[in-house]
């Protein structure tokens, strides 16, 4: 099941609020969705712009529909797997919110 054009435009608006305008040009937040389930990334420049134009995209949270409820899954320090922090919330905004100020502060 996709996830709902309405939660889509919400998390668009939490990845742009995540940052100020002005760093936009060394880094993004933004989002993948496959099925149910949404990719938050945090998205840089090539440190060597002459190898190629290509940003680099990390994974910084999953959100995954489960039924009625949302719930929140952060990667491993090693980014090998994924680990579903609890509770889960039936407002996915509810979980990203968590992270804004992590996200804010990496840089």
């Amino acid at each position: 099941m996709a996830v709902p054009e309405e939660i889509r435009a919400r998390v668009t608006e939490w990845c742009a609020a995540c940052l100020p305008a002005d760093a936009r040009n060394r880094r993004r937040i933004a989002f993948t969705s496959v099925g149910d389930t949404l990719t938050v990334l945090d998205r840089r420049p090539p440190a060597v712009p002459e190898l190629g134009t290509v940003w680099s995209s990390t994974p910084l949270a999953r959100l995954r529909r489960e039924q009625d409820t949302w719930a929140l899954y952060l990667p491993t320090s090693g980014g090998d797997r994924w680990v579903r922090q609890e509770p889960g919330a039936t407002d996915p905004l509810t979980l990203l919110a968590t992270l804004t100020d992590a996200v804010r502060a990496t840089d």
